[in-house]
């Protein structure tokens, strides 16, 4: 008798995948939305985007909470004293949790709000900032090396302030 053998990636894998997702979710169609310029569009790309990314981040951290595992990805990086060490142990999960549900519900009333506003002309910039924001603050609790800390630190400084002055 044969026996197959099949591929089941270790839970770690699955929820580090999950977390590079979201992030490279919130990147992505931060990206798109800035890329679409004004009008709806461009909003609706940045707010699916933001709260697809967002749940993405939620599954991730829930599941390390619940199940205790602490997932890691450490990749060379080819910048001097720095690789790309990024961890979800239980404490990360606990700040990143509240990071991504109040993201959904930020993304969510600014989708409102710009409507509301008139900031058609400036929407897709405001989800770029946004969306890049919520992806560089979630970097910032996960990463294990000083130099991605950093990196991430001073993205989500500079997205920050991008995003509040987006209509000066």
């Amino acid at each position: 008798m044969r026996r197959r053998l099949r591929f089941f990636p270790n839970r770690g894998v699955l929820l580090i995948l999950w977390f590079l997702a979201a992030i490279g979710g919130l990147v992505l169609t931060g990206i798109s939305a800035w890329a679409a310029g004004r009008g709806r569009l461009a909003a609706w790309i940045g707010v699916s985007g933001a709260v697809l990314g967002s749940a993405f981040g939620i599954v991730a951290s829930g599941r390390v909470l619940l199940g205790g595992t602490a997932p890691s990805l450490h990749l060379h990086w080819p910048l001097p004293l720095a690789s790309f060490s990024i961890v979800i142990d239980p404490l990360s999960a606990f700040f990143l949790l509240p990071t991504f549900a109040l993201s959904v519900l930020a993304a969510i009333y600014g989708f409102g709000y710009m409507k509301s506003a008139g900031g058609g002309a400036s929407a897709g910039r405001s989800w770029l900032w946004f969306n890049l924001l919520v992806a560089s603050m979630a970097m910032v609790i996960a990463a294990r090396n000083g130099v991605l800390f950093l990196v991430a630190w001073e993205l989500m400084t500079i997205a920050s302030y991008f995003l509040v002055t987006t209509h000066d």
